[in-house]
C-alpha cells in the first residue's frame, strides 16, 4: 500500500515515476508496471533507467538474501552513474541479518549497503538507532513510518461466497496475515488453534496473504490435518485492499505471528478500525496491542481467552495510534524535499523515480 500510495501521490506531482516489479507476478507484463524476466533482465533494466537519468530507489530487509543482492545491485548502479540510489529498509528488530554488530558477514553486508546508499528511509527510530551503530551519519537516514491515514480509505465490498459463509458460521474468527516461511510460526499457530479449539469449539481461523507459489504447500500443510482442524479454517491468497479491510472489520481478532515485522501496517489497521489484535512481542508493537511470548503456544491461547472475555473493553480502548501523513512525507524524502531553516520548504531539482517493489512482507 505505501508503494501504491506513494507512486500515484508522486504522479499527482507531476513526476515520473516506474514500478520495478521483483516479487511475486515479476514475469507478467502489465502497463502498472515494469515486468523482470530474471536476474539478468533485472541488472539491464535498472541499468537502462539509471543512464536515462532516473534516481533508483530500491525496498530492503533483513530477512532475504535474494532481496539484499537486488538492493546492493541497485546501489552499485546508481554510485557507477552518479546518481546514489535511495534505499527504503523495511522491517524490526528481530530479523535473521540486521541488526548484526559483530562483524560477521552480515554485519559488513549491510554496512556496504548502508555506505553505498544516498540516503536511507526506515521504519522508526529504533532501526534509525541501529543503523547509525553501523558507522552510518544519522543525518544520512530518516525514520519515515510506513502507515498512514490514507490506509484507512476503503469501500466496504461483498466479500465472496465461501468467506461469507465461513464467517456465518463461526461465532469468533480470528484473521492472520501470513506466508509459508519459518518467521510466520505455522506450527505455533497451528498448536494455538487447537488449544483454543478445545476451549471454543465453534473458532474459525482465516490464514491470508500466501503468494501463489506458496498456496500450494499451505494447502498441502492443512490436508494433513484431522478433519475437525481443517474445518476450522480458510486458506486465502491475497486480496485487494477493500477486500481486505472489509474482511479484517469482520472478523473477531487479529492475529499477528512473526516477531521480525516490526510495526506492521495491517496491526495498525486493525487498532485503527478497533479490531482487538494478539501479536507476538518484538519490543514495537502500538498501545493497544495484546502481546505473548513468540513461540509460546499456550501464552497466545491465554491472550486471545483474555480478548474474547473482555472483548467489548479490548474494543473501546484501542485508537488510531497516528495521524500523520507519512506517505506525504514519503514523498517529500524520495523527491529531496528537505525542511529548511526557518521552517520552510525546500527542493532539489524535480527528479523521476524508479522503485522497486519488495520481496518481503
Amino acid at each position: 500500500m505505501q508503494l501504491k500510495l506513494a507512486t500515484d501521490e508522486l504522479r499527482r506531482q507531476g513526476h515520473v515515476c516506474e514500478i520495478l516489479k521483483i516479487n511475486e507476478g515479476r514475469q507478467i507484463k502489465s502497463p502498472e508496471y515494469v515486468d523482470v524476466q530474471g536476474g539478468l533482465d533485472y541488472l539491464v533494466k535498472i541499468w537502462k533507467f539509471a543512464l536515462r537519468g532516473y534516481d533508483l530507489n530500491v525496498h530492503v530487509n533483513g530477512m532475504s538474501k535474494k532481496g539484499y543482492v537486488l538492493a546492493l545491485a541497485a546501489a552499485i548502479t546508481g554510485r557507477l552513474v552518479g546518481r546514489p540510489a535511495l534505499v527504503t529498509f523495511h522491517g524490526g528488530l528481530s530479523q535473521d541479518f540486521f541488526p548484526k554488530h559483530d562483524g560477521s558477514a552480515a554485519h559488513w553486508a549491510f554496512y556496504l549497503l548502508f555506505v553505498l546508499a544516498g540516503r536511507i528511509a526506515c521504519d522508526s527510530q529504533p532501526i534509525h538507532d541501529e543503523m547509525v551503530k553501523y558507522g552510518i551519519s544519522r543525518n544520512k537516514i530518516q525514520s519515515i513510518a510506513t502507515f498512514s491515514p490514507q490506509y484507512l480509505q476503503f469501500t466496504p465490498v461483498a466479500l465472496p461466497d465461501g468467506v461469507e459463509v465461513f464467517l456465518q458460521r463461526h461465532s469468533y474468527v480470528f484473521l492472520s496475515y501470513v506466508s509459508f516461511r519459518t518467521e510466520y510460526r505455522l506450527e505455533v499457530l497451528r498448536e494455538g488453534m487447537k488449544r483454543f479449539h478445545a476451549l471454543e469449539p465453534n473458532t474459525g481461523h482465516i490464514w491470508l496473504g500466501f503468494p501463489d507459489k506458496e498456496l500450494p504447500a499451505a494447502q498441502e500443510f492443512v490436508s494433513q490435518w484431522p478433519n475437525a482442524e481443517r474445518n476450522s479454517l480458510l486458506l486465502l491468497g491475497n486480496l485487494n485492499h477493500d477486500q481486505f479491510l472489509t474482511l479484517l472489520s469482520r472478523c473477531t481478532i487479529y492475529l499477528r505471528t512473526p516477531a521480525c515485522d516490526g510495526v506492521a501496517a495491517s496491526v495498525l489497521e486493525a487498532v485503527a478500525l478497533r479490531v482487538p489484535v494478539v501479536a507476538s512481542e518484538n519490543g514495537r508493537r502500538p498501545n493497544g496491542v495484546i502481546t505473548y511470548r513468540d513461540t509460546d503456544a499456550a501464552d497466545m491461547v491465554d491472550k486471545l481467552s483474555f480478548v474474547i472475555q473482555h472483548l467489548q473493553d479490548v474494543r473501546s480502548s484501542l485508537q488510531p495510534e497516528s495521524t500523520e501523513d507519512n506517505i506525504g512525507q514519503m514523498v517529500d524524502w524520495l523527491v529531496g524535499k528537505a525542511s529548511a531553516p526557518g521552517g520552510a520548504s525546500a527542493i532539489a531539482e524535480d527528479k523521476t523515480i524508479v522503485t522497486g517493489t519488495s520481496t518481503w512482507r
